[in-house]
């Protein structure tokens, strides 16, 4: 009777599938992408050996040499706070601001320097200290995803990496904040393997931690969806997702409070200078309305391809969704944005290739010479306006920046090219209906999506704001290599070649070979114990401004002068570019100093001329810098600055061990000749 009546009603519809449903659906669809790496082989007494010696070495380029140089860099601005902690326990600056970054930090500086006494070795202690941890934790997080001859060779390589070496021996929080990320990536695999809320819990405290420390740690916020996605697990998603919102919420309110203790640099100061350097470079170009129609006609053209494409793909969400990646690619594309561009068509083509197969390539070759053509079009037209390579392909590019791409390779070429060359192998494999490795989700999470995200805020960034990806670019790195030399190894030339055994030698052999790669000996030994070659002597300068007797008639001025007022007490103007020093500026009592230490400033060659007329008769003492000399300091000096301290009006007294910083005096007019150098 039934079935009867279920044979007249016609076919059955599947049932409608609710919210929550389609939401596990495209969870599981999600963790399908990707195939779990996690090696098998256990760690012998070999390894544990080998390690206690990566940690010995690593621990002697630590401290050799730590209390060598000067302060340098911001090292000075954490030593003056930490300073004042020491006389009435809050950590104050010379201007009476109340330095908020890194407390942690400057706490354990100040118990270093109360141990030890005030010194460059005690200042720097904790880092170097904490560089040492660094090891131990990364090799904790490798183990995840590395066989023990890879993960030790990832400990060395964190051992050994020169700039790792240089945050090691800087008494600044950035060695803090990758030891905060690599104890918050061991806590998270260490909840992945075994589910307990305990390490998650541990894992946010840490990397609130190191927010605290260094606000750029919250870039490694999505590290926490990283057990949910691969395996396709709601529950670990959800309390991923609440642990990141729970260490956002930690970064909202330590940046509000750090920001509210820094004074707002008045907006008139160095207005005429354009926007500043570090800001978004993208010159936006105003075409001939006769050009816009043209490219807009032609995007437009190039649009049916778009649609013309997604017709050989049957699934009909997939379809859709490459229609709207290919459309925003021209979109962007057409608006000077073709960073964005290319991410969206990088997209646009994955999709299309996993669900359409071998067919959509003849269709999107169509789209492609098109939209090379609006590209080519671009290009002429930027090209006939004055500007460089870098401009031009600035003005193309547009916001997000490529910048934070290029910084983080600056920390090893060779581990930066391999995470490319696996992102981009992760990318056909899954374009092909494949698995990529889990490896590849942690460098989409932990260095891509946010180097993309710096990108959105500043545009030229230093190397520094990117080290938060290092860990998980690293990790990347070798468990690509890994996995090459594990096919090489699978092969069947190899599988008549050699045992067991032997396989374990070659696997040894090719790891050590890639960290080798990695860290770069030269540059590694470059960096250990380099002293002054390689550091700014600041202390030398001050020391010898020092024998010249400085009296209360005197005028000092200083290019650094942070350093200058930690070594000398006090000095009396700032020399720097009002291109440069109008965002450390505040106004006062209608002068313009240093927000830092209260010093007035000195920010153009038009404003040092009248001051040397206005105390003619007086000595005057310029303290140069050897930092940002990769220009000479042309930048830094300009406006006229450059030049005046290359004329006839300054004498230079000394250089220092760096051989670049010098001390001027101001001579007389009457006075002026052939520059007279004392070297010592």
């Amino acid at each position: 009777m039934s079935t009867a009546r279920s044979s007249s009603a016609g076919p059955v519809m599947p049932p409608v599938s609710t919210l929550p449903e389609m939401i596990a659906d495209l969870i599981r669809a999600m963790g399908s992408l990707f195939e779990i790496t996690s090696p098998q082989e256990r760690e012998r007494l070999m390894h544990g050996l080998l390690l206690a010696a990566i940690l010995c070495a690593g621990t002697w380029v630590r401290f050799w040499g730590l209390g060598n140089v000067g302060l340098h860099g911001d090292e000075e601005t954490m030593a003056m706070a930490a300073r004042h902690i020491l006389q009435d326990g809050v950590p104050t600056l010379p201007s009476g601001m109340l330095y908020p970054r890194g407390l942690t930090q400057l706490y354990l500086m100040a118990l270093s320097v109360l141990a030890f006494g005030e010194s460059e070795w005690a200042w720097r202690l904790p880092s170097a200290v904490c560089g040492v941890a660094l090891i131990a934790l990364a090799y904790l997080a490798g183990r995840r995803f590395l066989r023990p001859q890879w993960n030790l060779a990832f400990a060395a390589s964190i051992a050994f990496l020169p700039d790792l070496i240089e945050y090691s021996q800087t008494a600044r929080m950035y060695i803090f904040l990758l030891a905060s990320i690599a104890g918050s990536m061991a806590c998270i695999f260490a909840w992945e393997r075994t589910g307990r809320l305990g390490w998650l819990a541990g894992a946010v405290l840490v990397l609130v931690l190191g927010v605290e420390l260094q606000s750029l740690a919250v870039t490694s916020v999505l590290l926490f969806l990283f057990p949910g996605l691969l395996q396709g697990d709601r529950k670990k998603i959800a309390w991923g997702l609440i642990a990141a919102g729970l260490v956002m919420l930690a970064f909202v309110g330590i940046d509000a409070w750090v920001t509210a203790q820094y004074p707002v640099p008045p907006p008139e100061y160095a207005a005429d200078l354009g926007p500043p350097p570090w800001d978004r470079s993208r010159a936006v170009q105003g075409f001939d309305l006769t050009f816009d129609l043209a490219l807009w006609s032609c995007g437009v053209a190039v649009a049916f391809f778009a649609f013309h494409l997604s017709r050989v793909i049957t699934h009909r969400v997939a379809a859709i969704s490459v229609v709207a990646l290919l459309l925003g690619t021209l979109l962007a594309q057409l608006m000077l944005y073709y960073h964005l561009a290319g991410i969206l068509f990088i997209s646009g083509v994955v999709v299309a290739r996993r669900y359409a197969g071998p067919r959509v390539w003849r269709r999107l070759s169509i789209f492609t010479l098109g939209s090379a053509l609006l590209g080519l079009i671009h290009v002429s037209l930027l090209a006939s306006t004055p500007g460089s390579v870098v401009k031009l392909l600035g003005a193309m590019v547009g916001q997000p920046s490529v910048w934070p791409y290029a910084r983080i390779m600056e920390f090893s070429h060779v581990a930066g090219i391999i995470a490319v060359a696996v992102f981009g192998w992760g990318l056909v494999r899954i374009a092909t209906r494949r698995p990529a490795a889990d490896y590849w989700l942690l460098a989409l999470l932990g260095v891509w999506i946010p180097l993309f995200a710096i990108g959105l805020f500043l545009w030229n960034v230093p190397s520094r704001y990117t080290a938060a990806s290092i860990l998980p670019l690293l990790v990347c790195a070798f468990g690509g290599a890994q996995q090459a030399v594990q096919y090489l190894a699978s092969s069947p030339a190899i599988k008549v070649l050699g045992d067991p055994g032997s396989l374990r030698w070659l696997h040894a052999g090719a790891a050590a070979l890639t960290g080798i790669l990695v860290i770069g000996p030269l540059a590694s030994a470059r960096a250990i114990n380099s002293g002054y070659a390689t550091h700014p002597d600041h202390k030398g300068a001050a020391q010898f401004v020092r024998t010249l007797g400085i009296s209360e008639d005197d005028i000092v001025l200083a290019e650094d002068v942070l350093q200058q007022t930690y070594y000398l007490g006090k000095v009396d103007y700032w020399l720097n570019s009002r291109k440069h020093a109008r965002q450390f500026v505040e106004r006062v009592d209608d002068r313009i100093v240093d927000f830092y230490t209260g010093t007035p400033v000195i920010g153009s060659g038009a404003e040092l001329e009248l001051l040397l007329r206005r105390h003619a008769g007086q000595r005057i003492i310029v303290i140069g810098s050897g930092e940002n000399q990769a220009d000479g300091r042309r930048s830094m000096r300009s406006l006229g600055i450059f030049e005046l301290l290359a004329s006839d009006r300054f004498q230079s007294l000394y250089t220092g061990r760096d051989g670049v910083t010098e001390v001027w005096r101001a001579v007389e007019l009457h006075e002026a000749g052939p520059a007279r150098k004392n070297p010592e």
